[in-house]
């Protein structure tokens, strides 16, 4: 029997309405969005289970990320309509592409990484 599944992680980019606020980061008026990254099991290439949810938000004057909290990311995962406050964000680092990748395997990092967690590469 070949068992052909893996464990990867995922990106997804929310309808966010693109709310405009000062950024904590730069001082700049700019607009955020959010995004949510995972981890995921996959039987087949189908998709069968998510875990390991976080929720981030990304400004577009410097690309800084922010963390947001768990609450606030189902919140706008389910549609509902939340008004980002400056204290509901976390700085957590910059992304310089929107989406940051390992160099060497191409796995899907979040910003808290120091070493790949699928190759071992130090980031």
């Amino acid at each position: 029997m070949i068992f052909i599944g893996g464990i990867s992680q995922g990106r997804k980019d929310f309808d966010f309405f693109r709310q405009t606020m000062i950024c904590k980061k730069c001082g700049r008026y700019s607009s955020i969005s959010v995004f949510m990254i995972y981890t995921y099991f996959s039987f087949f290439f189908i998709p069968l289970f998510k875990w390991g949810k976080q929720y981030y938000a990304v400004t577009n004057c410097c690309n800084t990320v922010f963390s947001i909290d768990k609450e606030l990311g189902k919140a706008i995962e389910r549609g509902e309509h939340i008004d980002l406050r400056e204290e509901d964000l976390t700085i957590v680092g910059m992304d310089q592409s929107r989406t940051n990748h390992c160099p060497d395997c191409g796995f899907l990092l979040t910003p808290e990484y120091a070493y790949c967690p699928k190759c071992g590469r130090k980031l």
